[in-house]
């Protein structure tokens, strides 16, 4: 799915190594452990490999008060119902996970969670996850077995209501796994996987966004009374299962203090839905406690006025829509630190291949992509955020990711001529309004995209470019189209954006062909060579053959142009300059994403 004003997630486009920062008035980020290795490197050694991290030991910085865009709506961000950014930017506060995304996309092994993560056997693979024995829910009872097994069991369940599958959670790669297999303590698990996986580190993990929160399973059990949630089948539709599909959907929405535990840092004292969100130390916490001892996150999803709080010292920090206004309205206002840098989402326009109109004229494709001037977009829109802001180059990497290759240098620069001779070539004749046809076909594209300014400035920019060229370009913005149009194929072209995290195998659903899980395929492309080289980097260990693999692919869609990447959006914050280190790390927990480490400067 697309992203809308931040809103849904979507298990999309990802990013996984360093990102260049762009810090204004000294924005800064803050980690713990080792320095960021590449991953993988060791296919034998995966597990040994990994970077590890630690949260910090900071002073006390008592109360602090931010806004973000969307707050708060329902403690269990597993389910398709619920998964939205609004809760992400909080579940990691209270969530254990195996790995932290840390400041620079990579993915470190989390100390405080784990005593280790070992790849043990490679056919079959084999991994094996060793939970310290002072991980416990604030209950006091044990992060164990039984909350892996719980998500394992919602994957992997056939039990359906109809057409609904009844944990409405989404199977990739738990489906993978053959047998899990745990000690008598619950504290080493072992999965054994049927066909290798390269992003096991994503399961029962905040970094794959959607899917691998783990939940207090006990409390499920208690609920739904279910002795021994392991004793559950995954393949087979028995009452116990219907018991505890009917919890986890619908007994974890919203915010019961009686049964939305914490087994993090934070936990959550009161929640008003999508209005405003108090966090307070765990007293169950048993690393080094963050330095606010109380978060108030409010949702104000208006940026200026966001802004005005800030400068009116009401909050300490915002994350609003960036736009060049605000970020020079923050960095202008007096004494502020501002965080802009490229995040982890990109903006493209995709051509329907569905329709004739692309499908049948190629030449169209490459003379539109010829005459839209990504420079300029980039430098209107983009560079009064992010000084450095570029157009992007690959769908598959993102810049400053390792093993980064630009396969579209030389498309998009707003060549007129160089579309014209497509054009003609093609066999277009320019017509009398000074718009090719060929025959009753004119080279006219309505471009749809949901009602943002953004969008609609970037396609007024393109209809500019594109006028001299003979391509008549048209704005169809509405506000449905994400949720309605863009999902039923009902577009020219789209424009849109996939929001991304570290989990590579999510990105097989977007490009993939329909007939190969393609469901987020939106624009039916189609290219058997690339269904097969993104289903080999789902199963590639081995990080540099996987960049390498995912490089091919993205060269094979670049020389199809189905789609034309635009940029990355920007990852912006701003904070009062006597608190930091403050940044932004997309979806995992955005401003708030390294809180537990903020203090007084």
């Amino acid at each position: 799915m697309p992203m809308t004003n931040r809103s849904r997630l979507v298990a999309a486009l990802t990013v996984l190594a360093v990102a260049g920062v762009t810090a204004c008035g000294g924005g800064t980020t803050a980690s713990g452990g080792g320095p960021a290795e590449r991953q993988n490197l060791a296919p034998d050694a995966i597990g040994a490999t990994d970077a590890p991290f630690t949260r910090p030991q900071v002073p006390d910085l008592g109360d602090v008060a931010i806004t973000v865009d969307e707050s708060f709506q329902d403690y269990n961000n597993n389910t398709g119902a619920a998964n939205s950014l609004a809760n992400q930017y909080f579940v990691p506060m209270w969530t254990p996970s195996p790995y932290f995304v840390d400041a620079d996309f990579t993915l470190k092994l989390d100390r405080d969670y784990m005593e280790s993560v070992t790849v043990t056997s490679q056919n079959p693979q084999v991994v094996e996850w060793k939970w310290r024995p002072e991980a416990v829910w604030s209950d006091g009872a044990p992060v164990d077995c039984d909350d892996m097994y719980l998500l394992y069991l919602a994957a992997r369940s056939p039990a359906r209501d109809g057409a609904a599958q009844v944990f409405d959670s989404g199977p990739t790669g738990y489906d993978q796994i053959s047998r899990l297999d745990c000690t008598p303590d619950g504290r080493t698990v072992t999965a054994t996987f049927s066909t290798p996986y390269a992003d096991y580190r994503g399961l029962w993990s905040i970094a794959s966004q959607s899917g691998g929160q783990l939940l207090p399973a006990h409390i499920l059990e208690q609920r739904a009374g279910i002795p021994d949630i392991t004793k559950v089948p995954v393949d087979r539709d028995t009452p116990e299962v219907r018991r505890a599909g009917q919890f986890f959907t619908k007994g974890w929405t919203d915010f019961d203090p009686a049964v939305a535990l914490s087994a993090g840092p934070y936990r959550i004292e009161r929640a008003t839905r999508n209005q405003e969100i108090v966090l307070v130390r765990n007293e169950k916490w048993w690393g080094n406690p963050g330095g606010p001892a109380r978060i108030t996150a409010t949702a104000v999803t208006d940026s200026q006025s966001a802004v005005q709080k800030l400068l009116n010292k009401e909050v300490q920090v915002i994350q609003p829509q960036a736009d060049p206004a605000i970020a020079e309205q923050v960095r202008a206002g007096g004494d502020f630190t501002v965080f802009a840098r490229a995040g982890q989402t990109f903006e493209h326009i995709d051509f329907n291949m569905a329709r004739p109109l692309f499908r049948d004229n190629p030449e169209l494709r490459k003379a539109f992509a010829a005459c839209v001037n990504r420079e300029d977009i980039v430098g209107k829109l983009i560079r009064g955020v992010d000084p450095n802001a570029a157009p992007l180059g690959n769908v598959l990497l993102n810049p400053g990711e390792a093993g980064y290759v630009d396969h579209y240098a030389g498309i998009g620069t707003g060549d007129v001529p160089a579309a014209r001779t497509m054009m003609e070539t093609g066999g277009w004749v320019l017509g009398p309004d000074g718009i090719y046809a060929k025959g009753a076909q004119r080279a006219s594209i309505r471009i749809g995209h949901k009602l943002v300014d953004r969008r609609a400035q970037t396609v007024q920019l393109i209809a500019g470019s594109c006028r001299p060229a003979g391509i008549e370009v048209v704005g169809d913005g509405q506000e449905a189209f994400n949720d309605q149009l863009l999902p039923a194929g009902d577009f020219d072209a789209a424009l849109f954006a996939w929001v991304g995290g570290s989990i590579k195998s999510s990105i097989t659903g977007n490009y993939s062909s329909k007939s190969r899980g393609g469901a987020a395929n939106y624009n039916d492309y189609s290219n058997p060579a690339v269904d097969d080289l993104l289903a080999k980097a789902n199963t590639q260990l081995d990080f540099t053959q996987r960049q390498a693999t995912l490089n091919e692919a993205d060269a094979l869609m670049a020389r199809d142009l189905h789609t034309l990447p635009l940029f990355s959006l920007t990852d912006f914050s701003a904070s009062v300059r006597d608190i930091g280190p403050v940044s932004y790390v997309g979806a995992t927990g955005g401003a708030l994403w390294n809180a537990f480490a903020w203090q007084k400067r």
